[in-house]
């Protein structure tokens, strides 16, 4: 059975750009896309981390990001299990938004 990991908001406060990481299983540095974020933990004060994403990640600054704890690289990554339809990422000018059709 696999297990997910529990998901945290953020708050992005820069773009997405190339970083360096250490990969946790070489211990070589790699190359990733990446921005920071703002985490708001549950039983702490909020903190400033690194987010793993992808290309086709949308990422606003300001704008709230859904996280989860990558263990094997042993940082946060950009949530793969919920999808935001925003303006930016949707043709037509439609989009949903919390179940509701806005325009």
């Amino acid at each position: 059975m696999h297990k997910t990991n529990n998901e945290l908001e953020a708050i992005a406060v820069s773009q997405p750009a190339v970083t360096t990481v250490i990969n946790p299983n070489t211990l070589t540095e790699d190359a990733h896309l990446g921005y920071q974020a703002e985490v708001q933990y549950k039983t702490k004060d909020p903190q400033v981390r690194l987010i793993l994403c992808s290309n086709l990640d949308d990422v606003i600054i300001g704008e709230p990001v859904m996280i989860t704890y990558h263990s094997g690289m042993k940082c946060y990554q950009h949530s793969r299990h919920v999808v935001v339809s925003t303006p930016a990422n949707c043709t037509g000018g439609f989009y949903y938004t919390n179940g509701q059709l806005a325009e």
